[in-house]
């Protein structure tokens, strides 16, 4: 019970955090008069037009909470989301979709159908121009080329794994990503292989995560993983606790890890380890044949970094000396009052820690937050809040049953209770009321059927043994 109740305290206690800009701007919303001022730009007695580009954490979030906004009347603006998917992806989640403890649905729901009644229309399509003068944005569909004229834009493009260096190399961003790796490895698994051998190069979060479910899926007699990472321990950027963590997983998993490598890879399937000279390994980190030279694969996932979309410079956008959009401490691009950028492609003046900038969702989501007070503050006429993040910890899956969370980089919950926290972490950040709802009870009634199957096991093994 005590178990419980202390699992049950932090989960709310980071969850709460994690909303705390979300409170923040909905109690400074509710405090201020609602009553819009009209925009110049606007015809007389029309609706402002809200654009928001990229329907990923920052994007989708930032459309539901301005759709949830008081707005008066005639003044409700016309809000637009634009995504070149017709779906939205949890990507914390693909490593469980590639490993078939999730479906789908679940991940990554039609944007047709987290919308309904939320008043948000979505056009599927690709941002190709902006025209800032104009206020006019070009999407590129599947019926050809449309203009969308503006008052408020929010840009939350995301950003693009580092290419591959070679053909036939795998990426795992993406929904296309994690299902052509689950079909890659059900492929070769039937081929009647006696070892399937997969190469994870990159030794931080996406990495870490995904070399540890694959090896798990997999099993020792079906698999051997080997992880590659350039710098000399694991999750260098992550908090100690993680860190430990993920080195104790990877050892119970049975991956094999190589450190302070860079990977020169010859063909899809081979690859030459050249020691990284002016780091040293840690003698803590279990390092695997340091002499080793080539490691020969069935299959290459590269998860090495991350790069901002080469579309940020084609829009002629201010950037940040990183290849970012450049952003005020509000998240207005600098020098365009009417224009907004979250996400991974932007890079911010936070007033808060370094980690305000980081690429992850916890971020994203936070930004969403600012970002949608802050359009509606604009034609609200009020003034808007600087952007502080707060950074309540960080989780990574090591397995369905097995998980790292740190809490406020204070202390770390393993194992089961740090899966179940996970998982309530994540249903909870669902972004619909509805699709909370249907996973909620599909996550629920697998977890049934799962306790079923055990007890049941039980009962026959006892049977056998009387």
């Amino acid at each position: 019970m005590l178990g419980g109740g202390l699992l049950a305290s932090v989960a709310c206690a980071m969850l709460a955090v994690c909303s705390g800009a979300r409170l923040a701007a909905s109690r400074a919303a509710r405090a201020a008069p609602c009553r819009p001022r009209a925009l110049v730009s606007a015809a007389a007695g029309s609706d402002a037009n809200i654009c928001i580009v990229g329907g990923g954490f920052g994007g989708l979030n930032t459309a539901l909470k301005l759709a949830a906004l008081p707005w008066e009347g005639a003044q409700r603006p016309k809000i637009t989301l634009i995504d070149r998917s017709d779906r939205h992806v949890f990507l914390p989640m693909l490593y469980d979709l590639t490993c078939g403890d999730v479906s789908e649905w679940e991940v990554a729901p039609r944007f047709d159908e987290l919308l309904v009644g939320t008043g948000v229309e979505h056009v599927q399509g690709e941002l190709v121009a902006l025209d800032t003068g104009t206020r006019e944005l070009t999407v590129r569909g599947a019926e050809g080329r449309q203009t969308l004229a503006y008052d408020k834009l929010v840009l939350a493009l995301g950003a693009q794994p580092v290419k591959p260096p070679a053909k036939g190399t795998m990426t795992f961003r993406t929904l296309d990503d994690a299902l052509a790796l689950r079909f890659k490895l059900r492929a070769l698994l039937a081929s009647g292989a006696p070892l399937v051998r997969v190469l994870v190069v990159g030794a931080s979060y996406s990495g870490i995560e995904l070399s540890t479910q694959l090896a798990r899926t997999l099993g020792p007699r079906r698999g051997l993983v080997t992880l590659v990472g350039r710098a000399d321990a694991v999750l260098k950027s992550g908090a100690k606790g993680s860190q430990e963590a993920s080195v104790e997983a990877l050892r119970a998993a049975g991956v094999e890890l190589i450190l302070n490598r860079d990977v020169e890879l010859d063909g899809p399937s081979r690859a030459r380890l050249v020691e990284v000279r002016s780091a040293t390994t840690d003698a803590d980190v279990p390092s695997a044949a340091a002499a080793a030279e080539y490691v020969d694969a069935d299959l290459v996932v590269w998860c090495a970094g991350s790069a901002p979309l080469s579309r940020a410079a084609e829009l002629r956008l201010p950037l940040a000396v990183d290849g970012r959009i450049a952003t005020t401490s509000t998240l207005g691009v600098r020098d365009l009052p009417d224009v907004f950028a979250i996400g991974d492609m932007a890079a911010c003046e936070p007033l808060g820690e370094s980690d305000a900038n980081a690429q992850n969702a916890q971020v994203a989501v936070q930004q969403a937050e600012y970002a949608s007070y802050n359009v509606w503050a604009a034609l609200s006429g009020k003034e808007p809040m600087p952007y502080r993040y707060l950074k309540a910890g960080e989780m990574l899956a090591f397995g369905p049953t097995d998980a790292s969370v740190n809490a406020f980089n204070m202390f770390n919950i393993g194992g089961l209770p740090g899966a179940t926290i996970r998982r309530a972490a994540y249903l909870y950040r669902m972004p619909t009321g509805a699709h909370k709802a249907k996973v909620g009870f599909s996550w629920a009634f697998d977890a049934a059927l799962r306790s079923a199957d055990a007890v049941l096991g039980r009962a026959r093994k006892t049977q056998s043994t009387i």
